[in-house]
């Protein structure tokens, strides 16, 4: 039987920390070949191989499981992608479909799958969960093709900007007297990671509250909502839409001695939900710049001292999956 491109772009993907899942692509639909992919792991991906060797089609799970979030334009026309990419941010990763049409990779922060967000003039669907057929898999008219970047982009993409938060729109509906401050300040705070002043700031706030809030609240108010997300961000402690570490007090007196696996462990929880699976493999120790035994050293301390908790065991060629164990369950 004749390798597939599941069995031989499977490696590649599991070698970047993404499992995959076979795909069935039957004239203008496509679908999963197993029940249960959104829960496929590195273990169970490459088991697949055996069963799933000729499939000529693959895809991945978005969201927690993966750590990504795909921008699907479902046009053709590059100028959408264009103008989708500059509301959005730039990413290294762009793929076009087997349609002929494009979806831009991110990383995950927390974003729900939504179709249509922008409204139905704007052909671009936000896929925060769910499921994408990945390249170079056999599309409807074409290959999937990656047009911009390589493999080696997917663990370091950048966050998606100005993503579609049905909670800071109040599922489209507009804002009403009683949670006007409360959405406009979340919708600030979000939106402040991509502002370089505050009066670009200030001019997103008073966008908002006269397209979004109803009536609009006194521009005197709109100000003082502005100038406290503006503050949140400028000293740091806008968490709103992004990933990060959070150690107690506690929890850093005992690793205090220990800088290194202090760094591994607020890493890894920067990287990784508190549900996620994720590998903690050799290679990580180049990106830090450490000797390899320092590395293995931490690794092995967490995985003893209950913080991660090894899922699959070693093989040659194949990194340990981990789970965040009790340890951080406790802090």
């Amino acid at each position: 039987m004749a390798m597939g491109l599941f069995a031989k772009w499977q490696p590649e993907y599991a070698a970047r920390g993404l499992p995959t899942f076979p795909v069935k692509v039957i004239g203008n639909d496509k679908r999963p070949a197993i029940r249960g992919y959104m829960k496929v792991g590195s273990l169970s991906s490459e088991k697949l191989v055996k069963q799933f060797a000729d499939a000529s089609a693959f895809g991945l799970a978005c969201g927690r499981m993966t750590g990504l979030t795909v921008l699907d334009v479902d046009c053709k026309d590059e100028h959408v992608l264009g103008d989708a990419l500059a509301r959005h941010g730039e990413t290294p990763f762009v793929v076009r479909t087997g349609s002929g049409n494009f979806q831009a990779w991110y990383r995950h922060g927390g974003e729900k799958r939504q179709v249509r967000p922008w409204g139905s003039e704007l052909p671009i669907d936000q896929l925060g969960d769910g499921y994408v057929v990945a390249p170079p898999s056999e599309g409807k008219r074409m290959a999937y093709e990656i047009v911009q970047g390589t493999l080696d982009d997917l663990p370091n993409l950048p966050f998606m900007q100005n993503a579609w938060w049905p909670g800071d729109q109040a599922h489209r509906r507009p804002a009403r007297e009683g949670e006007r401050n409360k959405v406009l300040w979340r919708h600030c705070m979000r939106d402040a990671h991509s502002c370089d002043t505050f009066d670009d700031l200030l001019d997103v706030a008073r966008t908002f509250n006269e397209d979004s809030c109803v009536p609009p609240l006194d521009d005197d108010e709109v100000v003082n909502v502005a100038r406290s997300a503006w503050k949140y961000t400028m000293d740091g402690t806008n968490r709103i839409g992004r990933h990060g570490a959070w150690l107690s007090a506690a929890s850093l007196d005992e690793m205090v001695q220990d800088p290194y696996f202090t760094a591994l462990i607020a890493w890894l929880q920067a990287q990784n939900g508190p549900d996620a699976r994720f590998l903690v493999a050799d290679g990580l120790r180049e990106k830090f710049g450490w000797p390899r035994e320092q590395f293995r050293r931490v690794r092995r301390k967490a995985v003893r001292t209950g913080w991660i908790v090894p899922l699959t065991k070693p093989k040659p060629g194949k990194a340990v999956e981990y789970r965040w164990g009790e340890a951080r369950k406790q802090r």
